[in-house]
């Protein structure tokens, strides 16, 4: 499996993650009550625990994730609500009623009512609540109660914030990734052939114009410039059809690729001819890759049709303009043509005899 898949398969999985905090926090709570005998609030707690537990087990997939948030939210509310009207203010409820305002912001509801009315509830119960109980004494437990459960709700707070760092993270890095793709995506487009699969011509000039600056710094010994043109294509599309030249089309292509592509880079041209660039290999070599590639596409004969292709060869050792090499392989193309087609006409490149 991709990473980007892997990514997209964990993604969801945040609210999973923020509501196992909350049973935490409801488990570690609702037996402080218990054994301070504070049943009222062990109740609410101990329903709110089952309930979010059988929402885990049972409901753990993404098409939950609207019910879990808003269980968590509602909730989550009642018994911070209920807390402090029991126990006062200080107990660190206070500060999970704020984190609650900015959860519903980070991992927010979609429903546009509730994403505007729970906040604004939420906030208004809270400066009610501020200054109903901020000045009361404890009403329960000692000190030393009071400042843990205020410590526990300050680092659980502090838990939750960092798992939806991590979750923004995520986010960022598949917008990264998603957009990295979509420029690929956006490049490939510009650059293959939608037909043959193969480059298309204008980053075949830049791959040519690399070679010949390598072969004039003398980074590589030699270049051979092939084009290939099937022969007959314009009666094969009189007489078959346009659907099948580009059936052609397709399999000289892919012939093409399989005998050069390890070799060098090719592309299509234009219409039905093909470019090949073969860096660092003898003259010799070059002929027998282009030969192997013209006996494949005369053996092809698709649908029982037969087709064959012309091939000029330009070899070259010394430093010569890029359009001088083209249209000297074009030369030779077109003389295999007059010669009876299917032939490869190959030359090396001599400057003295130009």
């Amino acid at each position: 499996m991709s990473i980007i898949a892997k990514e997209l398969r964990s993604y969801p999985k945040i609210y999973h993650k923020l509501l196992l905090l909350y049973i935490i926090i409801l488990a570690v709570y609702g037996s402080m009550f218990a054994y301070s005998g504070i049943f009222f609030l062990f109740i609410n707690f101990a329903i709110c625990f089952f309930v979010s537990m059988a929402l885990y087990i049972d409901f753990n997939e993404p098409k939950f994730e609207k019910i879990i948030k808003l269980w968590i939210q509602l909730s989550a509310t009642y018994i911070m609500v209920s807390s402090i009207l029991v126990l006062g203010w200080g107990y660190g409820f206070e500060l999970f009623l704020l984190e609650l305002i900015a959860i519903n912001y980070a991992s927010p509801l979609k429903n546009l009512i509730l994403k505007i009315t729970l906040p604004l509830l939420q906030l208004t119960l809270f400066i009610i609540l501020y200054f109903t109980f901020s000045g009361l004494d404890v009403n329960y437990g000692s000190e030393t109660i009071k400042h843990i459960s205020f410590i526990f709700c300050f680092c659980m707070i502090a838990v939750k914030f960092f798992v939806l760092q991590d979750n923004t993270n995520t986010i960022s890095t598949l917008d990264i990734i998603a957009t990295q793709k979509q420029n690929i995506s956006y490049k490939n487009i510009a650059e293959i052939d939608y037909l043959t699969g193969l480059y298309n011509r204008a980053p075949m000039n830049e791959i040519i114009s690399k070679h010949f600056k390598m072969l004039s710094n003398h980074q590589i010994r030699s270049l051979a410039i092939i084009l290939c043109d099937i022969d007959n294509f314009k009666n094969v599309n009189d007489t078959y059809g346009h659907i099948f030249g580009d059936i052609v089309l397709s399999k000289v292509a892919e012939i093409l690729n399989i005998k050069i592509s390890k070799f060098g880079k090719i592309c299509r041209w234009g219409g039905e001819e093909f470019l090949a660039i073969i860096p660092a290999q003898n003259f010799k070599k070059c002929i027998q890759i282009a030969e192997s590639a013209r006996i494949a596409i005369h053996s092809a004969n698709p649908d029982k049709v037969p087709i064959s292709a012309t091939f000029g060869l330009l070899y070259i050792e010394d430093p010569i303009e890029i359009n001088q090499a083209i249209s000297i392989a074009d030369n030779l193309l077109y003389r295999g043509k007059n010669q009876g087609k299917n032939q490869v006409v190959s030359e090396k490149y001599e400057p003295n005899q130009r």
